[in-house]
């Protein structure tokens, strides 16, 4: 009984302690032990042999070559040697020959003088012997030759190396006996090995009754060594694994197909090996992948008598019921959750359209005036800032009867988009009825919200929709005003509404500006556009023109006040002829008749002197970009259709550059032709003097039926022979912000007019003498009153139309004060 007991101790640690090797990092199978103790065996012979040809046990015939070599080279020496002395140096060479022929892994052989000039040679001596020395090739002989009067000079001989390539290492007949060594040492200690293991099973070892004890655990039981080999193993494990226990025995634990595992091949090793590791969960798969039986895996080492690990015993236990289960519960609860969210979800959805408006996605009034109320109570509690704001389309009535519903429903729904996209996220944007909507801004003063509304406006105005373009007009109000609710808050907003849609629409409007007065009359605003103007007609924003004009100014001073000029010139000739509103379209189309000239480089545009050929080529493409910014900034077709045509000669050629001619040019571009053309002359340039008036006049009237319109030329003469000219403008510091609001208040009044909107059209003037007043521009407000005076007295169409053109002449003048500071007006005299 002890016996056996040591003698499994003992083949326990002999198997245990075959290989030392690393682990490798990742799960393969091993080398078995037969063929490591075989190739411990060969690598020890060959290290043997080696070391034996080093001491020079095993002789190498390497050297007795080399020394062979040498023999042979002092016996030619002396031969040589020999005919020298017999003054016989005519011969020399057949020695040389009959040595080159004895010898066959000779190169080449030559005779040297003390000169250096070779007597004789056989072979391609004189073009390798340098390389080979130089290679220091152990080939290479140098033997002197002496003759009896002294030095006489050196014999050269070239053999084939030795020490080169494999043989430098070792030499042929080592290398032979040492393959021949280890195939026959390979070949009998495979063979012995294989019988002696045969005996070292430690599967034959182990006692009957203790393998029984093993197979009958009810988990799987599997022993390794500290390379994670498999050297004992009960049924139950071989059960699970679907292997015959003899298969499994060698076998690396971590090649078997573990799909996903806890425990890693360190695990089992030396660092883990200190204490036990329990409820580890490793999953087998089949060959495709799939996962078959999961384990909870207990383990602890395996001790040797000095405490040492020798490997580790793992207990392989199935859940893979329990594991079965436990996945059907969560997918349970998995499927619970999301239903959860599913529900929550269309709750979420049902709320939304419970307090949407299906059409624009904003809140409905219910939900607005909750959310206001809770507003409210913060700024009334905290003393929060709350900004509020009614903004309604203008002339949405004749957009649906013109164009239908459908495009009606287009133009609140993108109009809902565009104040969801320009308020934060805690603000609250709803429709209020119809065209109306109602926005709630917190924490906002009544100027920002002004602001905010002003932002929007100008977004609404960009919308692009297929044959017209929309307006809104918006009132504001805000908490620190003072109101008694948040009814009242929205009543006030809503007067501000209605002032902005009786002031012309397209503004905004905040209560702080607003007559306390003020008499609210809906009945009074019109929810269609008057008869005969035209929906499609799009607008020219004075702010657009102002800050084109001074980009354009700025970019090259002499262009920009010949614009202005150009510009008055064109005004002074349309008023004879066009209506107000027709007439700010020509005066726009000649301040920014010369826009293109901001895409002309500055090498050409402010050069001092003449253009050549080809900068005049460069030049003249500034009609084209002109033509390119206004189609592009304003869309608005008889503006770019008048700078366009603004070259094109009254009486030119009928051809592809000038498609029009005569009368069919607009008559827009004809009188821009004039007022052009004649600033251009009595201007001065760098290169050239300007012409005088008369001069000038005398010029138009040539061209007069050619180039220019022949009506239009004597209209244009008899307005500069009276004297009607531009007047010089009082300087005024206004903000850029002022003039601006001027132009838009002016441009609106001209609009007015054009369309005999007296009521309109007083309203706006009032307005635009407030804002003079306030500013202390004296001239427009002086205009603004005359201007008042007749609306009231519900003059006829022509005297409204006269008080618009003062207005735009006196607006003018304001325009070009800053002109005025820097050069001297042109008078216009009779001549």
């Amino acid at each position: 009984m002890r016996s056996t007991r040591m003698r499994t101790t003992l083949l326990w640690r002999i198997l245990l302690r075959i290989n030392r090797n690393p682990r490798p990092r990742e799960p393969r199978r091993k080398m078995s032990s037969i063929a490591r103790i075989n190739l411990s065996i060969i690598a020890i012979t060959i290290a043997a042999l080696i070391t034996a040809s080093l001491t020079g046990i095993v002789p190498d015939e390497r050297k007795y070559v080399v020394a062979n070599r040498a023999k042979l080279s002092e016996s030619l020496a002396a031969g040589v040697t020999q005919l020298i002395d017999q003054y016989d140096v005519r011969k020399i060479g057949r020695p040389l020959e009959m040595f080159a022929a004895n010898n066959e892994d000779l190169l080449s052989v030559a005779v040297r003088r003390e000169n250096g000039n070779y007597l004789a040679e056989v072979g391609d001596h004189q073009d390798n012997w340098q390389q080979a020395l130089d290679a220091n090739r152990d080939g290479c002989y140098v033997v002197p030759i002496t003759s009896a009067e002294g030095p006489w000079g050196t014999l050269e001989i070239r053999f084939e190396p030795v020490y080169v390539g494999a043989t430098s290492i070792l030499s042929g007949s080592f290398a032979k006996l040492l393959l021949i060594v280890v195939v026959m040492v390979g070949a009998t200690s495979w063979f012995h090995l294989r019988q002696i293991l045969k005996y070292l099973d430690p599967s034959r070892s182990i006692p009957m009754r203790v393998q029984q004890t093993l197979d009958n655990f009810a988990e799987g039981v599997v022993i390794v060594d500290k390379e994670d080999q498999i050297v004992l193993v009960n049924q139950k494990f071989a059960n699970d694994v679907k292997k015959p226990r003899d298969e499994l025995l060698g076998l690396d634990l971590w090649s078997l197909p573990w799909h996903a595992t806890e425990m890693s091949p360190s695990s089992t090793g030396d660092d883990a090996m200190g204490g036990r590791q329990r409820g580890t969960r490793m999953q087998l798969a089949d060959e495709k992948g799939q996962v078959v039986a999961i384990f909870s895996v207990n383990s602890s080492p395996v001790l040797d008598d000095a405490g040492k690990s020798q490997g580790t015993m793992m207990a392989f236990t199935d859940v893979t019921p329990m594991e079965m289960n436990r996945a059907a519960l969560l997918n349970t609860l998995e499927d619970l959750s999301r239903s959860k969210r599913e529900i929550s979800e269309q709750n979420e959805q049902l709320t939304y359209l419970a307090t949407r408006d299906p059409l624009t996605s904003c809140i409905n009034r219910r939900t607005f005036f909750e959310q206001f109320e809770q507003l409210w109570e913060n700024s009334a509690g905290n003393g929060d800032s709350l900004g509020v704001m009614m903004v309604d389309i203008d002339f949405f009535k004749s957009i649906n009867d013109n164009y239908g519903h459908s495009t009606g429903d287009k133009v609140l729904r993108d109009t809902g988009k565009v104040l969801l996209e320009q308020c934060r996220s805690d603000d609250v944007v709803c429709r209020y009825g119809g065209e109306e909507f109602a926005i709630l801004v917190p924490q906002l003063s009544i100027d920002h919200t002004e602001a905010v509304a002003e932002r929007i406006r100008l977004a609404l105005s960009e919308l692009p929709f297929e044959g017209f373009t929309i307006t809104a007009s918006i009132g504001v109000s805000a908490y620190s005003i003072g109101a008694d609710g948040p009814q009242d808050l929205l009543d006030q907003a809503d007067k501000c509404l209605y002032v902005a849609k009786r002031s012309g629409r397209n503004q905004v409007v905040r209560y702080d500006a607003v007559p306390e007065d003020l008499v609210v009359d809906e009945s009074k605003i019109a929810r269609e556009k008057p008869s005969g103007v035209d929906i499609n007609t799009p607008t020219i924003p004075y702010s657009a023109v102002s800050a084109l004009v001074s980009a354009l100014t700025y970019r090259d001073q002499q262009t920009g006040m010949h614009s202005k000029r150009v510009s008055s010139y064109a005004a002074l000739l349309a008023q004879r002829m066009l209506s107000p509103s027709e007439v700010y379209v020509v005066e726009i189309a000649a301040l920014l008749h010369d826009i293109g000239k901001v895409g002309v480089p500055d090498a050409i545009l402010l050069k001092p002197g003449p253009l050549d050929d080809r900068e005049w080529e460069t030049m003249e493409k500034h009609d084209r970009f002109g033509v390119e910014i206004l189609n592009k900034s304003f869309k608005h077709e008889r503006l770019t259709e008048m700078v366009r045509y603004h070259h094109y000669k009254f009486g030119g050629p009928e051809a592809a550059c000038q498609d029009l001619r005569g009368t069919d040019i607009p008559i827009g571009a004809r009188i821009l032709t004039i007022a052009d053309s004649f600033d251009a002359m009595v201007s001065d340039r760098p290169y050239r003097d300007g012409m005088s008036q008369k001069a000038a006049i005398e010029e138009l009237r040539r061209c007069s039926g050619t180039q220019f319109d022949p009506d239009l030329v004597e209209t244009f003469v008899s307005i500069l022979e009276v004297g009607a000219g531009c007047p010089r403008a009082r300087a005024l510091k206004l903000s850029d912000e002022v003039l601006l609001s001027i132009g838009e208040q002016v441009e609106q009044v001209v609009d007015a007019a054009d369309r005999g909107d007296g009521k309109t059209f007083a309203s706006l003037v009032e307005r635009l003498r407030d804002t003079a007043q306030q500013h202390k521009v004296e001239e427009i407000a002086a205009a603004a009153e005359s201007a008042i005076e007749v609306a009231n007295e519900d003059a006829a169409l022509d005297r409204l139309v006269r008080e618009a053109f003062g207005l735009l002449a006196v607006c003018r003048n304001l325009r070009n004060a800053e002109q005025a500071e820097q050069e001297e007006p042109m008078q216009l005299t009779a001549s």
